[in-house]
């Protein structure tokens, strides 16, 4: 290279080709060089550093959470030709340190109990291809071995290309800085995400972000002065981010001397007979690690012994709060590996807290959880009413598992099939139909698999045969969202002569993505809207509005909708609906807004208050409930009102996580016929005869109910009254005017399970569950002599994410435990006046709530002559302020009305 550099001005070129056929010539012979020179014995020292960190703040030394492993290795090469290679690898004089209590201490152990045995790495063409281990190794100690086998891979290519080694195949790019220097970067490797289970939506996932470099240095003839890997995992949950940890690992062997001068070589003519030679006492291991179950072992206790210490927060008065939602997720884990004969023992002994257990045995998932429940509260037709309840309250929680074992969705598909549910427990027959429609699409089941297509031909099958029940099919079918689904419930959409049908349809359509949806598709939803064909209800045009706002419409389509405002067409409702609806799209999405802003400057019909100014009492809004440092969550709300009582309202919690969103939680409210009670709400445009497109169809029967969905999963609505002779014993009984239970329940959220194998071969283990308990209750006043009436709805919800993150091998391990808690509340107070017109006043408030992060980080030595252990705690409380939010102008003017004399 300083002959390079001494070369003249003139011969630049002839130089710098010279340099470069002398650093090929390098390359070229460091390649063919091996790692280990052939029949040597060369000395290194290996240390290996994991350590386990918040990502929340920073942390002193005093604060570290980590163990450092230490050995001398001694590498023999003991069968050596052309390009492949047996070496003999010896560790002695091991030990383990982690730091102490007190600031700059550190505990040292000493490993006796390591087997003085060596092991051998194979190598073809250079590379390791398998390690030959002794029988008696544990899993973590194999590990450990094939990650001392991997430092040993290394291509002098700069080409991306994909590998095998301790990860699994990896993507890995060489950067080759010199002769003597070459970094490699390893990406997406199979066992940094090895998932036991996962939740599908990711706003209620975990994110991972891991990443390793490995660094060599050589010798001028190509032996391995060092290798060090360095690796970090990010875990935190999805939608909160500074939730999780940071683990990191270093794996570094350093090269400290040349051993004795002549190894012994073993006599054999192959590579495949000197390794036949060694198996008596050993057996040939490819270098993909495998887990290591003992970092997730469960400490030695019975559910039933578990349950007792949560007695107190699983009773019925901690429903709606955080204390019952953490004792929930902190059950499962034992629930899952618990047995059908447990679980009866469980259900007899604790009788009295049995609308809880369902709840927790409906999350456990298991076949055995699954018997245990049916055994013990059905008997078919001689089934008594509570135990009837109790069941679809588990088939409620059930609904929402994201990984249910398949037999019991065998077992619900026998029931339907086999009629073994008798028709006079029809709602248990509904719930069963949901959640099997539900877990069929949580299981993620190939498009052929032979249980989706007979569930889907049922279903559909269902929906053809029968007409009374037509709604419960539609309402499976969106259950399932299966696309092969959306041409026959277009079909239900558009060509039904019940109004009710037309909308359930619609509604099933709405839940589908709408990357389901075809060219096709959209002016079916066009014809519904615009009403091309014929006249459809309200609900059933705003819910094809949705769905055509969801596929995203061009400029020219969102002209149409704009013009649409300044037609002739006299539903105000529906413009109102249309006109919030772009608006609140424009505050959301800045491109939306732009889009919007021009299309509109363009329509001076359009842009002028005549059009523009809000005639109808339908709102339709977002506002954000809380953010961080707390989760981000926001309630989407819409109010359909007709005639001035509300026809279909909903309100929904969407859970962000960056530009993902998941429901948590959606109560629907839907009425009919109820116009008559209050008067004719179009007073403003009197003059005008052109009837209404809900009044078309002839008069309704009185009726109103609830709908509510848990994490998208539809449950069975429940019906408050049909006909006015069972309203009208409300009205008079005022059995409604006092607080009652709409939906009390604890349902599992998050629910993440994986495994990770470092370049060390430590096992980490990474567990997330979630829950949600959520008591929602409400209460109406109704006065026909005042004329007027009062609801309120209010929900309390306690929530809880236990995560549990524990990584290392059989003599050091590093374990984080954290917790979050709050309690989200709600309410929503609802006045109508109809003693002279129609005002209605809606107010919706959130009282002040906590959110609490407890973390406990601790280290164990174990195994060792003496056990060490050390804990560090640390607690964070947020606090959000209580508010009451604004809806829009017309409920404020509303309002003041009201109460103006308050």
């Amino acid at each position: 290279m300083q002959q390079c550099r001494q070369t003249n001005k003139n011969n630049n070129n002839s130089g710098m080709k010279f340099c470069l056929l002398l650093l090929v010539t390098c390359f070229v012979a460091t390649s063919s060089a091996a790692l280990i020179p052939h029949g040597t014995q060369q000395l290194f020292e290996l240390q290996s550093k994991v350590s386990l960190e918040q990502l929340n703040g920073e942390q002193s030394t005093s604060d570290e959470v980590n163990y450092n492993f230490e050995t001398k290795v001694k590498v023999s090469s003991v069968w050596s030709k052309d390009e492949e290679q047996l070496l003999e690898i010896h560790l002695s004089e091991s030990v383990v340190r982690a730091p102490g209590k007190a600031k700059a201490q550190l505990k040292e152990r000493v490993i006796s109990s390591l087997p003085d045995r060596p092991f051998y790495i194979a190598l073809v063409k250079g590379q390791p291809e398998q390690v030959i281990a002794h029988t008696s190794r544990d899993q973590s100690l194999l590990n450990l071995e094939r990650g001392i086998a991997s430092l040993l891979q290394l291509r002098l290519s700069s080409n991306s290309e994909t590998e095998l080694d301790i990860s699994g195949h990896c993507r890995v790019k060489y950067n080759v800085k010199s002769a003597t220097s070459v970094v490699k970067t390893k990406t997406d490797c199979a066992l940094w995400d090895l998932r036991a289970s996962y939740h599908p939506e990711q706003a209620l996932s975990v994110a991972q972000h891991s990443q390793e470099q490995v660094e060599y240095e050589l010798t001028t003839a190509g032996a391995l002065l060092r290798a060090e890997s360095t690796e970090t995992h990010r875990l935190a949950l999805a939608a909160k981010p500074d939730a999780g940890s940071l683990v990191r690992g270093n794996l570094r062997l350093q090269h400290v001397a040349e051993g004795e001068q002549h190894v012994k070589q073993l006599e054999h003519s192959t590579l495949e007979a000197a390794i036949a030679s060694l198996l008596e006492w050993y057996r040939v291991f490819p270098l993909e690690a495998d887990v290591d179950g003992a970092i997730s072992e469960l400490k030695e206790q019975t559910l039933q012994e578990q349950f007792v210490r949560h007695v107190e927060q699983l009773n019925a008065k901690h429903v709606g709060k955080s204390s019952q939602a953490l004792a929930y997720a902190q059950l499962l884990p034992l629930a899952r590996i618990t047995k059908q004969a447990q679980f009866e023992e469980l259900l007899e002994s604790h009788s009295q807290l049995a609308d809880q257990l369902v709840d927790l045995l409906g999350a456990v998932q298991t076949f055995d959880a699954h018997n245990a429940t049916v055994a013990h509260f059905f008997r078919g037709s001689a089934t008594p009413r509570e135990s009837l309840q109790l069941l679809e309250k588990y088939l409620q929680s059930l609904a929402v598992a994201t990984h249910p074992q398949r037999e019991i969705l065998e077992q619900l598909f026998n029931w339907l099939q086999q009629d073994r549910i008798p028709a006079k427990q029809s709602h248990l027959r509904d719930s069963v139909l949901q959640t099997l429609a539900t877990l069929t699409r949580q299981s993620g089941f190939e498009v052929n698999d032979p249980l989706l297509q007979q569930i889907r031909d049922h279903l559909l099958d269902g929906l053809a045969g029968d007409s009374k029940d037509a709604t419960l099919y539609i309402r499976a079918l969106q259950n399932l969202r299966d696309p092969l689904t959306i041409d026959e419930l277009l079909k239900q959409a558009t060509q039904s002569e019940e109004p009710k049908i037309s909308v359930a349809a619609l509604q099933a359509l709405k839940s589908f993505p709408a990357s389901s949806f075809a060219t096709s598709h959209r002016l079916q939803f066009e014809s519904v809207f615009y009403q091309r064909r014929r006249r459809f209800d309200s609900s059933a045009r705003t819910l094809a509005l949705d769905v055509l706002l969801e596929m995203r419409p061009n400029a020219e389509q969102l002209g149409q909708l704009l013009d649409y405002l300044a037609s002739n067409d006299r539903q105000f409702e529906i413009k109102t609906y249309v006109l919030q609806k772009l608006r609140m799209l424009a505050e959301i999405c800045p491109r939306f807004r732009a889009m919007f802003r021009s299309e509109l400057v363009q329509r001076d019909h359009v842009n002028n208050y005549n059009v523009l100014g809000q005639k109808g009492l339908t709102t339709v809004l977002t506002r954000q409930l809380s953010q961080s440092p707390a989760f981000n969550e926001t309630l989407l709300s819409t109010q359909e009102v007709y005639q001035g009582i509300l026809k279909r309202g909903s309100v929904e919690f969407l859970l962000h996580a960056g530009r993902d969103q998941a429901s948590s939680f959606k109560l629907g409210v839907y009425t009919a016929g109820l116009g008559s009670l209050v008067g004719d709400g179009d007073v403003e445009d009197g003059n005008d005869r052109i009837p209404a497109d809900d009044e078309l169809e002839g008069d309704e029967s009185v009726t109103a109910g609830m709908e509510i969905s848990v994490q998208g999963a539809q449950l069975r609505p429940l019906i408050f009254f049909t006909g006015q002779t069972e309203l009208m014993g409300h009205v008079w009984g005022g059995s409604a005017s006092d607080s009652t239970p709409a939906y009390q329940a604890t349902t599992l959220a998050q629910d993440h399970e994986q495994y990770i194998v470092l370049a060390s071969g430590a096992t980490l283990h990474w567990r997330v569950l979630g829950a949600r308990s959520v008591d929602l209750n409400g209460k109406v006043g109704f006065s026909l002599w005042n004329r007027n009436a009062q609801t309120e709805i209010q929900q309390n919800t306690g929530s809880a994410v236990v995560g549990h993150i524990a990584v290392g091998f059989t003599y050091a391990k590093l374990v984080q435990d954290f917790t979050l808690t709050h309690e989200p509340k709600l309410s929503l107070q609802a006045d109508l006046d109809f003693y002279s017109g129609i005002k209605l006043c809606m107010q919706l408030q959130r009282p002040e709530q906590l959110l609490t992060y407890s973390n406990v980080r601790s280290v164990y030595l174990q195994q060792v002559e003496k056990a060490y252990v050390k804990h560090l705690r640390s607690k964070i409380t947020h606090k959000s302020a209580g508010r009451t939010f604004a809806l829009n102008q017309k409920n404020n003017e509303m309002c003041n009305m009201i109460f103006a004399n308050s």
